[in-house]
């Protein structure tokens, strides 16, 4: 059996791919000095914010890892008790610290929707040709991966092994 699990590590509902494409782009490209790293070390800030946030309400919430390339833990919200519970602590949590911050591409540049669901494409077409059984993403959406799909796939696609069972 195939238990989907999130690329992301805000689940399903709160947080944007950029994220994850912020750590992908950041293992294919050379990384500028100047705007990359700030949007790096913002987005690394707020998920920090956010678990601690999350740990807070009582959800068994991953801490994020402090390399910005290393690829972010995947979750299992019926694990962390359930979808109600997990939306309930979210919300709280968006509450506080707010929205993550603005995505922007490797030159600063703020991303549009249509970008990050340019760079979405392109990484589900990526892991597919890897042989990794992709669902097409929705815009604002994430990228579900089955349980279990092998850590050199990523890496081909640049992600530094993203890991599929959250394991």
């Amino acid at each position: 059996m195939t238990t989907p699990r999130t690329l992301r590590g805000l689940a399903l509902i709160t947080l944007p791919l950029a994220a994850l494409l912020l750590s992908g782009c950041a293992g294919q490209q050379p990384e500028p000095e100047a705007a990359g790293a700030g949007q790096q070390d913002d987005m690394h800030s707020w998920l920090v914010k956010y678990a601690e946030c999350m740990q807070g309400e009582g959800i068994d919430y991953p801490t994020p890892n402090a390399d910005p390339n290393a690829a972010m833990q995947a979750i299992d919200i019926e694990e962390l008790g359930g979808i109600d519970v997990f939306e309930a602590a979210d919300k709280t949590c968006m509450g506080k610290i707010g929205e993550p911050p603005a995505p922007t591409d490797a030159d600063g540049n703020p991303m549009t929707e249509e970008d990050m669901m340019e760079q979405t494409l392109k990484l589900t077409t990526c892991l597919r040709e890897q042989g990794v059984d992709v669902a097409d993403p929705t815009p604002g959406g994430g990228i579900t991966i089955p349980e279990g799909a092998p850590d050199a796939a990523f890496e081909a696609c640049g992600m530094g092994g993203v890991p599929a069972s959250g394991e």
